[in-house]
């Protein structure tokens, strides 16, 4: 018998599905990518110039995971001036396949699935490459992945301080307002250069086309989670900043592309050899991670297919586990 397709929305997954049960099966996914048992196609990215807009672009992401034992398919696409209407700024859909029998399992909101899958793999790099010591987060981006950033990140840290930091000010507030009561230790807003300068750990989470953390706010010894920069005109870290730190990537022929390194690899400001190796192997202990306390770490997130496959595993499971969403069956 055909299995029914659950159909989730945006509510569904905001409400009920625990962006914490996705840090581990992330980390998993991760090491596994790099012994070599995934399908995943370079992902499908191009410009759309629509009339009385100032344009956008789309982009599809599908592959086979073996760890999460799914195949997946995720159109997403970006408008910048949805911020006029009040639209988010990001929109994608994901559709989740039985690989055996190529039956549609699931389909769902792709936006919130994937900042989950983003917070979680920052959440990854900063259990594995910050100094397991640290006690201040630096959040810049109160936007959606800001916050789920905020949220994955600060729970693998024994964080005492967490800075937020949003060039709206009352976006800041209200996620911090928001997350009160749920972070681990108190959000205080703050300008940029003081949350960098405080922070052992900063994660940037912005869709930035200019920098935004200078390189003398970034003390030895911290950790950068880079995770807007999936295109090679978006950068959030000065170019200067780069040759100080000691740089891993999620798939390292990706982020010299359009990671947020690729501006400096462009300009002769570091080599095509830049990043010391992918999160994947140092989780399988292939490569060092951080070899000394002051050193600066910084993993640059492009963003994956083995990180949607997985984050819709993990959405799967819980629904059916909670019986979420709309069941239909399609034959």
């Amino acid at each position: 018998m055909a299995r029914e397709t659950i159909i989730l929305t945006r509510k569904d997954i905001g409400s009920r599905i625990d962006i914490r049960a996705a840090i581990p099966a992330i980390e998993h996914a991760m090491g596994e990518f790099e012994r070599g048992n995934d399908f995943l196609p370079p992902k499908a990215i191009y410009p759309l110039s629509i009339p009385g807009t100032s344009g956008g672009m789309a982009a599809c992401i599908t592959g086979y995971t073996q760890a999460a034992d799914l195949l997946s398919m995720k159109v997403g696409q970006e408008r910048a001036g949805n911020l006029e209407w009040g639209l988010p700024t990001t929109n994608s859909w994901i559709a989740a396949f039985e690989p055996r029998t190529g039956e549609l399992l699931m389909i769902c909101d792709g936006t919130l699935p994937t900042m989950y899958r983003t917070g979680a793999a920052a959440a990854v790099s900063a259990k594995h490459l910050s100094r397991p010591d640290s006690e201040t987060l630096a959040v810049i981006g109160a936007g959606q992945l800001g916050r789920q950033c905020l949220r994955a990140v600060s729970s693998v840290r024994p964080f005492s301080r967490i800075y937020l930091h949003d060039l709206r000010q009352e976006a800041a507030e209200q996620v911090s307002n928001d997350l009160a009561g749920e972070a681990p230790a108190p959000i205080q807003v703050a300008d940029a250069e003081e949350a960098c300068r405080g922070a052992d750990v900063i994660v940037t989470a912005t869709t930035s086309r200019r920098p935004i953390v200078r390189s003398d706010w970034v003390r030895p010894g911290t950790h950068l989670c880079c995770m807007g920069s999936d295109l090679a005109e978006k950068i959030e870290c000065e170019m200067e900043l780069m040759p100080r730190c000691r740089m891993f990537a999620d798939f390292v022929e990706h982020a010299l592309v359009r990671g947020e390194a690729s501006q400096a690899v462009g300009a002769g400001i570091l080599g095509q050899d830049c990043y010391a190796g992918s999160l994947g192997q140092v989780i399988n202990g292939d490569v060092a991670g951080r070899t000394g306390r002051d050193q600066i770490t910084l993993y640059d997130g492009v963003g994956i297919g083995i990180q949607d496959t997985t984050i819709a595993r993990t959405i799967y499971q819980q629904a059916r586990d909670q019986d979420l969403g709309v069941h239909v069956a399609f034959s």
